[in-house]
């Protein structure tokens, strides 16, 4: 297969048929073998990942693939060059494992290399048992390399400058972690069912609190890393208030505390990442402000939930997600509030005087009926991002153009004026209703059903 026909393939990913595609992972798993082309075909499995996400077809095992293994559910690839706390940048492994590969040398791989001759990709026990001691000789190795860094006068400013930045300084010391807790790592990601994990049973809670229980024996510093990796396979973020919940009434309270902070600070650091997808989601959105409105929504309530799992973490932390709620309101302000009490009184004033006769009437009410329901989405959380003031301006705005508009139409209501109906009568209660509450709209709709009967 051509270096032509890959891109090819590439560029159109998911019209690849299923026996083309498994051809294509192979083809860029081998030339990633090859020193010469081995940025070329990383590139292009990061352009196919979307996919392999979906398929999960088996791939071909490298030493490099091995070795992500235990920590493969914290990588990431990033927005911004700033690493989130508790994920592993993809574009720290690069230099990281050149370290380990050149400590090893080739006596040092040469086990792996041939265990991995005939390993079944599909057999996780058979890939687990083949890690194993390959793990612990990498873990040696990179803790030995930051260890040194530490003792010497300035070794760790050299180390990060040999590595490449900060933010791959500290992907190693999350790597040495995990590398020391590879085994309960991976029987966790080996006894759970595959991600996105939908629901956490009995016997999966067992399983969990044995990995917590092993990997405390082994290393404390790793328990966040295994639950951090659990959180990352889990079908929602949200479902990891209820589970610690779970954790801790069946006894594991203790291993769960020692580590509140670390998972409190990592959930804030992540949600401060995802603030980048948050804002190109919400412009790509920006005509449905419902939608943006209750995704910005259901984000808090996130936050929230994972952040009294991790039982607040300290102030470092509640400063952290302080900072993030800041960014959340500053969101909302953007792209739902600011503007829209202008805007929406604007398109009242065109129900009766429409510019072009592109949209009808019910058209126009049910898009001022969207901007008035975001609103209302965002006064749900506006205590929690300081938007109270601006938000109840708005409404107040909107709400006095609708009692000029409601008074309006009673007299033409009263006087038969052709141009009005029962349907701008109910559309105007529904955002009367919508703004100053169902008392008024019941009010306005008695008397406009009086005016229409003569009374």
């Amino acid at each position: 297969m051509s270096d032509t026909s890959l891109d090819k393939m590439a560029n159109k990913v998911f019209e690849i048929p299923e026996v083309e595609f498994d051809k294509l992972v192979t083809a860029l798993e081998l030339r990633r073998l090859r020193p010469s082309q081995q940025a070329a075909s990383i590139a292009m499995l990061t352009q196919i990942r979307p996919r392999l996400r979906l398929t999960r077809p088996d791939r071909r095992f490298t030493p490099m693939r091995l070795f992500c293994r235990p920590f493969e559910d914290l990588l990431y690839n990033p927005n911004t060059p700033r690493k989130a706390l508790g994920r592993i940048p993809r574009s720290a492994l690069k230099p990281i494992w050149a370290e380990a590969e050149a400590m090893l040398g080739e006596a040092g791989l040469a086990p792996v290399m041939t265990s991995l001759k005939d390993l079944d990709p599909s057999d996780d026990e058979a890939v687990d048992a083949a890690g194993r001691p390959f793990w612990a000789a990498c873990h040696t190795a990179l803790k030995g390399l930051s260890d040194a860094s530490s003792k010497e006068k300035g070794g760790r400013a050299k180390l990060q400058e040999k590595l490449g930045g900060p933010e791959v300084l500290a992907s190693l010391d999350d790597i040495v972690t995990a590398l020391a807790v590879a085994d309960p790592l991976t029987e966790m990601r080996r006894t759970l069912p595959p991600p996105p994990i939908a629901d956490i049973n009995n016997a999966d809670l067992k399983v969990i609190i044995a990995c917590l229980t092993r990997t405390a024996s082994i290393n404390r510093d790793g328990l966040p890393i295994l639950v951090l990796s659990l959180m990352a396979r889990l079908q929602s973020p949200a479902m990891l208030p209820g589970l610690i919940e779970r954790l801790v009434e069946q006894g594991a309270g203790a291993l769960i505390q020692a580590m509140g902070n670390q998972v409190g600070e990592a959930v804030a650091s992540q949600q401060e990442d995802r603030i980048i997808d948050i804002r190109t989601e919400a412009e790509q959105k920006k005509e449905d402000p419902v939608a943006v409105a209750r995704a910005l929504g259901n984000e808090l309530k996130n936050l929230q939930r994972e952040a009294a799992a991790a039982d607040g973490g300290g102030r470092g932390v509640a400063r952290q997600i302080e900072r993030v709620k800041a960014e959340l309101g500053r969101l909302a302000r953007e792209t739902v509030v600011s503007g829209a009490a202008p805007k929406t009184v604007a398109a009242i004033e065109a129900l009766d005087n429409p510019s072009n006769g592109e949209t009808s009437n019910r058209e126009r009410f049910r898009a001022i009926e969207n901007q008035i329901v975001s609103l209302r989405l965002c006064k749900q959380y506006a205590g929690d991002v300081g938007l109270e003031g601006e938000i109840a301006t708005a409404m107040k705005q909107i709400g006095e153009k609708l009692d000029s508009r409601s008074k309006d139409l009673l007299k033409r209501l009263e006087a038969n004026d052709a141009t009005v109906s029962t349907v701008d009568l109910f559309c105007t209660v529904r955002l009367v209703e919508l703004t100053e509450g169902s008392d008024k709209a019941d009010k306005l709709r008695e008397k406009g059903m009086a005016a229409l009967q003569g009374q």
